[in-house]
Formats: structure tokens, sequence, C-alpha cells
């Protein structure tokens, strides 16, 4: 029987993988993201909020980048070098994140997002906020940046999906605060998200005007204070 075992777990394929977002090991997430992006035309996400790290410019990055971490310069440089990828994929219209209007709440109000722990950067001053805000409602002019209408516009605050190549990824907080990267790998499963994700419905998100209106009027709010 552990012959008979064996011999068909030899013809399986890895469902998933599991692996913590520290500190200490950052230059294996991107090594990870570098990877799964070799065989994407497209990259997807759909999370509570709009993703901020394309506009990390260097400049910005340095400012608000907590250097306690492990090899602070090299994962700098990585880092860098991850958001430029971004921004040229945005660039090539290959880059779309589909997000909400009530999960960009956070952000408005103390600077902080969710996509990588608050423990490697300083919060956004409200000067770098609008920065990064202006920068948004531009991608949502274009297309890019999708603001959610309901019934999705309150997704979980704990969880974010990224489609990308033959990897769809989901990055989460356990109980115990640790960040999380969750890879599903299994071409099946895979297959259900590739279909949910690149057959999205128009009417479950705004117009880009729409969107582009609703992050300037967030700017305003940001500029009244």
């Amino acid at each position: 029987m552990w012959n008979l075992f064996r011999s068909h777990q030899d013809l399986c394929q890895p469902v998933f993988q599991t692996f913590p977002i520290v500190a200490d090991d950052l230059p294996s997430l991107f090594q990870f993201v570098a990877n799964t992006r070799a065989s994407a035309d497209v990259t997807i996400f759909i999370q509570p909020e709009a993703c901020i790290l394309p506009f990390l410019r260097r400049d910005l990055l340095e400012e608000i980048f907590n250097y306690n971490i492990p090899g602070a310069d090299a994962v700098i440089s990585m880092a860098d070098a991850l958001f430029i990828d971004n921004m040229q994929r945005i660039k090539d219209e290959k880059f779309i994140i589909y997000f909400t209007e009530y999960g960009m709440t956070r952000f408005l109000q103390d600077g902080l997002f969710e996509e990588i722990p608050s423990t490697f950067y300083h919060p956004l001053t409200v000067k770098q906020r609008i920065r990064i805000l202006h920068e948004i409602a531009q991608c949502c002019q274009k297309g890019a940046y999708r603001i959610l209408k309901k019934p999705l516009n309150h997704l979980s605050e704990n969880l974010r999906m990224a489609l990308c190549g033959n990897t769809c990824s989901l990055t989460y907080q356990t109980n115990a605060g640790e960040h999380m990267c969750f890879a599903i790998t299994e071409p099946f499963i895979l297959q259900i998200f590739q279909d949910f994700l690149t057959n999205m419905d128009p009417d479950v998100y705004y117009t880009p005007e729409e969107s582009a209106a609703i992050i300037n009027r967030m700017i305003r709010q940001l500029e009244s204070k």
C-alpha cells in the first residue's frame, strides 16, 4: 500500500505552498514574485484597498522605509525594481486591480496600507497620501484601477488575492499577527480563480470616470485637513 501511495504521490502536483512574510527574508518574497511574473501576460489583483506599491518611487520609498530591517539597502533596491515593474505593467495595460472605496478608509486615516506589514515602513504623511491618490486617480481614469460596487464593495479586510501567470497567491494576517502568503498552484483550482477574475462583469465596478471622481473626492477630503 505504501508503494502504491508513493507511486501516485509522484504523479501529483503540489496544490499550494505557504511561507511567512518576514523582515529577515524579504529577498525570498521578491524572488517568488519575480518567478511568478515570468510567465504572466496580465497581473490581476482583488483586495480591499488600492495597490499602493507601484507609486512608491525611490524617493518616497527611502522616506518611509524602516532602516532597522536587516539588509535595508539591498531590500530597497529589490523593492524599487519590483515597483518599477508594477508601473511598467500598468503602462502596458498588463496590471489590473479591483478594490473598494471602503477599503481605502485606513489609508486615508492613518497612512497605512495592508499589502506589507507595517513594521517595514513608517505611515505616510497627509502630503504623501495625497501624492499617491493623484497617481491612483490617473490609473482609475485609464481603467487599470477599478472600484467595486455592491455586492463586492465590502471585501474581507484580511484577504488579498493576486493572479499572476500560473500562480494565484493569497496574502493574509493570522490571529497571531503574522503575515502569510498562500500560493495556489493546482491547475483546476487556479482555473476557477482565473475564470472569475478575467471575466469580471463590468456592472460590478464603476466606470473609469466614476472611479477617478471617487478618488478625487478623497483627495479633497485630505486637503481639507
